[in-house]
């Protein structure tokens, strides 16, 4: 059986679409007057030869049927009216449209297919400019509206893909641009036809001849609009409108389900309201990036209460947990509406950089998730020495050529550099999907690593008394991945008891005098050839058993890349 939100979701996606390529072809024409009246009606030729088309014509009505339709239903179902900013103006916008549109399709809509008028552009032009200086306020209030509404609605369609990210400038550039070309073509027509009236005054009248216009035409005309404009629009407002009185004092009486949030904030919401809208009830800062559609991941929350009481995901919801692979008790707080009383935890808070730069491929680290990963810490030996005895130049020189090939290394073995820590690194190896390669993935770095410092030894023998040495620690394990951080300094890391214990064998290479340590169970993981490694436990500060490890004493012995 079809999910309602997914088939709402998709007649609402697919009608905007076909409305907003109306809008743009519509304006684009209008935009011709800044040429002239006569580069608009060859425009318009184009125009009308494709959208009044019947198939194509009878596709735009139904659009517009759709949209309004499925737009008052999701005005009806929301059960709160804490918006943000560009929601309220999506809203405003989306209500006062029908007003304005009303007027205009009296006139194009009714006019032409029913009255025989032909609403070209000489005859709209001269009927606003020259006898309805009102008409002319009335339909750029109109074009504004539609729009923001537009770009608002195509914007959060849009917004986490990474081309529109990467063209944001193009983007923002189109959303300014077009609207203010439409206008300043239509007041330049404007213009235009007021010249010609005022030169020949004969110009008004033959326009409205060949437009097929009459005195009767125009009094329906007008008929039509006010019945849309006074009754019919009046009408539907106040039926909304009465509607949500009617529901908030139901579910004001009807308010027996508890949500509540950390530090023991505790909101009380009917039964069907979903966790954003109770958090947004409550007055509470609940991120909401895309505004409630579940297009983004930003609203999620870790359910701590008993997940079997929770309904099951919708398909909106369901597609973003298979994709993300969320843990059951993680859930989209948009989409969850509650039947017994829940206690819930925010995931992501996000500053405005943040924001702006999510992606939906990104949005899977923000809250954090536990992972298997391996990761590797390898440090430099005696370097505070040599750095004491050399210019800072020389030093920083020295460490760029260490680092380089570490990175290298890493990188070349499919590992991802986590963090810098002086003259250390952190790399994490957690791309593959097969956790066994990750393994000989990282211990291949160690010994690329290793290979990288003999040459750098060879190349630095006649600058450096002793030669540079290395500390490799290893571990595999369960890891809380996402980004952390703030602003422009927050990134991809790993916290963790496995990110614990690979820093520990890396700092036990200096008591056993050696390269590299990997725990046993990496180890076995890797399939390494035991014989060539010392076996040992060591002791792993916080923990009260010793942990089986493996010894060697040159990470570049080829044998390690040999499986049992």
């Amino acid at each position: 059986m079809p999910d309602i939100n997914l088939t709402i979701r998709y007649l609402r996606i697919f009608s905007g679409m076909i409305l907003f390529v109306y809008v743009v072809t519509h304006l684009a024409n209008h935009s011709l007057g800044i040429i002239s009246l006569s580069a608009m009606e060859a425009g318009r030729v184009i125009f009308l030869n494709f959208w009044r088309s019947t198939a194509i014509a009878y596709t735009l009505y139904g659009a517009l049927i759709v949209h309004l339709i499925v737009g008052i239903y999701a005005l009806c179902v929301r059960k709160t009216t804490k918006l943000s900013f560009k929601e309220w103006v999506r809203n405003i916008s989306a209500v006062l449209i029908p007003f304005f549109l009303a007027s205009h399709l009296a006139m194009t809509l009714y006019g032409s297919r029913v009255l025989n008028l032909s609403d070209n552009y000489h005859f709209m032009i001269v009927v606003t400019w020259v006898f309805d200086p009102v008409g002319v306020a009335g339909l750029t209030v109109m074009l504004i509206l539609v729009w923001v509404h537009a770009a608002i609605g195509i914007h959060g369609l849009l917004q986490f893909r990474q081309f529109y990210i990467y063209n944001r400038r193009l983007v923002l550039a189109f959303y300014w641009l077009f609207p203010t070309l439409a206008l300043l073509g239509y007041y330049s027509a404007g213009m235009e036809a007021k010249g010609k009236a005022s030169l020949n005054a004969d110009f008004i009248l033959e326009t409205l001849v060949n437009s097929r216009y009459s005195d009767e035409i125009g009094k329906e005309i007008l008929r039509m609009s006010n019945l849309g404009q006074f009754q019919i629009f009046p009408l539907v407002l106040i039926s909304i409108l009465s509607f949500y009185f009617a529901r908030f004092l139901w579910t004001r009486s009807r308010r027996d389900l508890r949500v509540t949030y950390p530090n023991g904030k505790v909101t009380s919401v009917s039964k069907g309201t979903s966790i954003l809208e109770a958090s947004q009830q409550a007055g509470l800062s609940h991120e909401s990036v895309c505004g409630g559609r579940g297009r983004c991941t930003t609203c999620r929350i870790k359910v701590l209460s008993d997940i079997t009481d929770l309904p099951p995901p919708n398909q909106i919801e369901k597609r973003v947990i298979d994709r993300l692979k969320f843990d059951e008790n993680v859930r989209l707080a948009c989409q969850l509406r509650i039947k017994k009383d829940i206690k819930v935890v925010p995931l992501i808070s996000l500053s405005k950089q943040e924001t702006g730069n999510i992606r939906f491929q990104t949005q899977s680290r923000m809250a954090g998730t536990e992972s298997r990963i391996v990761v590797l810490f390898t440090d430099l030996r005696g370097f505070t020495q040599l750095s004491d005895s050399k210019l800072p130049y020389d030093v920083v020189y020295i460490l760029n050529k260490y680092f380089r090939f570490v990175v290298q290394a890493i990188e070349a073995n499919k590992g991802k550099v986590d963090k810098f820590i002086g003259d250390g690194v952190m790399a994490i190896f957690n791309d593959q999907n097969d956790l066994s390669e990750a393994c000989k993935n990282s211990i291949n770095a160690a010994a690329d690593i290793s290979k990288g410092l003999e040459k750098l030894n060879i190349e630095l023998q006649s600058e450096i008394e002793n030669e540079l040495r290395i500390g490799i620690g290893i571990h595999m394990g369960n890891a809380i991945v996402g980004q952390m951080g703030y602003g422009k300094t927050s990134s991809e890391t790993a916290i963790g008891d496995t990110v614990n214990v690979a820093s520990r064998l890396e700092q036990l290479t200096k008591e056993h005098k050696c390269e590299l340590i990997i725990s046993k169970a990496l180890g076995d993981a890797a399939k390494v050839k035991l014989e060539h490694f010392t076996k040992t436990s060591v002791n792993i500060r916080g923990k009260k058993d010793l942990m089986k490890a493996l010894i060697l004493e040159k990470a570049s012995d080829h044998a390690i890349y040999k499986t049992q």
